[in-house]
C-alpha cells in the first residue's frame, strides 16, 4: 500500500503545499481564501495530485479539496472545522514569533464534551465546558463564567476548534492577562419548526433566537451553576459571541441584563430596526460592566454594527466600540476574544 501523502505541508517561506492521493480522478483543486477561484493540482504517476500555493499571511486558515467538482475535506489532516455548510480542513502559518492562538509551555485547562436533553426544548444537544488550570486541584475555589456563543452554520465544537478559546485563555491566565474563569459554549439554534426554513436570513434569525432565550439565559445558566464551581450572580457572569451569536448575545444580554454584567458582541448581526424596549440606557448603565462591540471596518455587517453603536451613543448607554481592520473571519474573533477576555471580571469579587 502506498504511504499517504503528507498535506498541509507549510514551508519556510510560508508557502503551503497541498496534496491528494485520489488516482481515478480527473480534477482535483484546492479552495482557499487567498484567490476566489480555487487553484489545480498537477497529477503524477501514482495518482498524488499536489500545488503549492501562498505566501499565506501568519495565523490560521481553512481550506478544502474540489475532487471533479465535488468539495471535500483534507483526509490527511486531522483538523477539522465541522459547521451545518460544508465542512473544512484547517492549518496554521506560523509568524516570527509564537502568536497568542498557539499553544505554549503553560498549564493547561481541560475541555468537558457533555450532551443533555434540554427540558426546555425538548431535543437532545451539546454543550462544552472549558475549566481553567487549576479548576480540579481546589475543590473550594469558584469562577466567573463567560458563555460564548457561534456564529451561524458553526456548532458547540467551532469556538474550541477554530477560535482556540481554551489555548489563548490557557495564555492569557499564564500570562496574567486574563482571570481564570469557566467558558460554556452550547448549540446555538433551537430545534427546527415549520415555516423555518422558510423566506430570507433576518426572518429566520428571528424567528430561531427567541425561542433559544429560555434554554440559554435560564436552563442552561442553571445547569452550569449546580454542575461546576460557578460564582452565581450576574457580575461574575458574562455572554459573547461572533456574528449570529453576537446578535444573539445582545438580545440576551441587553434583555436579561440581570442575569449577564458582562457582554462582547463580535461582528455581530444585530437586529434591526433595534428593539427600544431592550436599550433601557437607566438599567443597563446600572446593570453591566462592560458593553464590548467589535467590528472589521471590511466586515459586511460593518454598518449595521455602526448604527448599533451610534444608537448607544444616542441612548447614553456606556460600551466600548473595538473598529479594527478585517473582515467577517477568525483571524478577526481571535484577537476580539483576547481583547475581551482580558477585560471581563476584572472589575468582579475575587
Amino acid at each position: 500500500m502506498m504511504s499517504p501523502a503528507l498535506s498541509p505541508l507549510v514551508h519556510g517561506d510560508r508557502n503551503i503545499t497541498f496534496a491528494l492521493q485520489a488516482p481515478e480522478a480527473d480534477s482535483v483543486k484546492v479552495k482557499t481564501k487567498l484567490q476566489e477561484e480555487p487553484f489545480a493540482a498537477l497529477r503524477d504517476t501514482s495518482g498524488l495530485w499536489s500545488v503549492t500555493v501562498g505566501p499565506f499571511a501568519a495565523g490560521i486558515h481553512f481550506y478544502s479539496f474540489e475532487v471533479n467538482g465535488v468539495r471535500t475535506i483534507d483526509p490527511q489532516n486531522r483538523w477539522i472545522h465541522l459547521g451545518l455548510t460544508p465542512s473544512t480542513s484547517v492549518v496554521v502559518v506560523p509568524g516570527d514569533e509564537p502568536a497568542f492562538y498557539e499553544e505554549r509551555d503553560v498549564p493547561r485547562g481541560t475541555v468537558h464534551i457533555h450532551r443533555h436533553r434540554s427540558s426546555t426544548l425538548g431535543d437532545l444537544r451539546g454543550y462544552q465546558v472549558y475549566t481553567p488550570p487549576g479548576y480540579d486541584e481546589d475543590a473550594i475555589a469558584r469562577f466567573p463564567v463567560l458563555y460564548l456563543l457561534h456564529g451561524y452554520s458553526d456548532t458547540e465544537d467551532s469556538w474550541r476548534v477554530s477560535g482556540r478559546v481554551d489555548v489563548i485563555l490557557d495564555n492569557l491566565i499564564a500570562d496574567g492577562s486574563a482571570r481564570p474563569m469557566v467558558v460554556v459554549m452550547p448549540f446555538g439554534y433551537a430545534p427546527p419548526q415549520e415555516g423555518d426554513g422558510d423566506g430570507e436570513w433576518p426572518d429566520w434569525f428571528g424567528r430561531v433566537t427567541p425561542r433559544l432565550q429560555p434554554y440559554v439565559v435560564e436552563e442552561l445558566v442553571d445547569l452550569i451553576d449546580n454542575s461546576y464551581r460557578t460564582r452565581a450572580e450576574s457580575a461574575s457572569r458574562a455572554v459573547a459571541g461572533l456574528s449570529m451569536g453576537g446578535g444573539q448575545t445582545l438580545a440576551y444580554g441587553l434583555g436579561r441584563s440581570d442575569v449577564f454584567g458582562w457582554i462582547g458582541a463580535f461582528s455581530s448581526a444585530v437586529f434591526e430596526p433595534f428593539h427600544d424596549p431592550l436599550l433601557d440606557g437607566e438599567r443597563l448603565n446600572a446593570d453591566l460592566s462592560l458593553l464590548w462591540i467589535g467590528c472589521g471596518r471590511d466586515d459586511f455587517l460593518y454598518e449595521l454594527n455602526r448604527r448599533f453603536i451610534e444608537k448607544m451613543n444616542t441612548l447614553g448607554v456606556r460600551h466600548v466600540a473595538h473598529i479594527t481592520e478585517g473582515d467577517h473571519s477568525w483571524p478577526i474573533w481571535h484577537g476580539y476574544l483576547r481583547e475581551f477576555a482580558s477585560q471581563v471580571f476584572q472589575e468582579a469579587p475575587p
